[in-house]
């Protein structure tokens, strides 16, 4: 219950996830700090957020479970049985296009098991988001997960072909200050758009007249005409195909190598539940994998 807490800042939050009164979750709280004899937490009317005790507290806590679950998943009566709610976390692009036209196959095959999508772009803590594997894009895993990679692909530019209808197809990156860019605010990184001139290399840092949080936002704004955007390439050549979308400067992009990783907590890779999440993964992206020759 603390752990939760801790990540919701939020007594009423964690009550309706328990289906409880949130005085239930209060009287908890307080007895717990009763317990330990110290503060643990700040109440406010904007929320909770935890003291300096409270966040020691919650690093022995969430030790405690993770060396629970792995008991659990060694020696419990079903260890070998896939049951359970596994939780993923994945952007919502992955997630809209990869794993959740798949995801009627996993729960044909493994009945008992219940999966949580957590739809995000951001780099979320595992351990504070109750996760158990993410699939991140572009970013190396940390040596305290265990990681599989599920395919790797690079970004271009593409446009829908209304838009280029209406503007003069951009040359050169100079001519892109000409034009309405997209760009993702939520991954920084993924604005800074790689191109070569004459054979030298360089990066533009792009500000965008259209700017949004997530990269299927990117994506649908693209295939609306609102502009120009930098897209996994992938599914932009998919998409090239099915003549939905145009590739912009072809020749003059970088498209780079980013790795799609799928990463669990080192306390929670030999689950079955999370085995089973993990093989539904690498089967998911084997598009991807094809694609990309890996």
């Amino acid at each position: 219950m603390f752990s939760r807490i801790a990540a919701t800042q939020s007594l009423s939050d964690v009550a309706r996830e328990r289906g409880v009164a949130a005085s239930q979750i209060s009287r908890g709280l307080r007895r717990i700090e009763a317990e330990c004899g110290l503060r643990l937490a700040h109440r406010t009317t904007h929320g909770l957020s935890l003291t300096d005790d409270g966040e020691i507290f919650l690093e022995y806590a969430q030790r405690i479970l993770a060396e629970q679950q792995q008991l659990n998943d060694h020696f419990g009566r079903r260890s070998q049985t896939v049951y359970g709610m596994v939780h993923i976390g994945a952007s919502q692009l992955l997630a809209e296009h990869v794993l959740i036209p798949r995801l009627g196959a996993l729960r044909a095959q493994h009945p008992d098991l219940a999966v949580a999508l957590h739809i995000d772009d951001r780099i979320a803590s595992m351990a504070d988001e109750g996760l158990d594997i993410a699939v991140r894009a572009g970013v190396a895993p940390a040596e305290s997960l265990v990681a599989r990679l599920l395919g790797e692909h690079g970004r271009a530019l593409y446009a829908a072909p209304a838009y280029l209808r209406k503007h003069a197809s951009p040359r050169t990156p100079a001519d892109l200050d000409s034009h309405t860019l997209i760009t993702n605010i939520a991954v920084p990184s993924y604005n800074r758009w790689d191109f070569v001139v004459r054979g030298v290399a360089g990066s533009r840092e792009i500000q965008g007249q259209l700017q949004v949080n997530s990269s299927a936002s990117v994506l649908s704004l693209a295939l609306a005409g609102a502009g120009i955007a930098r897209i996994n390439d992938v599914l932009g050549a998919r998409l090239v195909a099915l003549g939905l979308l145009k590739p912009v400067l072809p020749r003059h992009t970088l498209p780079g190598t980013h790795q799609i990783h799928a990463v669990v907590l080192s306390a929670r890779h030999r689950a079955p539940k999370v085995r089973a999440a993990m093989t539904f993964l690498l089967d998911s992206f084997a598009d991807f994998r094809s694609l990309m020759h890996i």
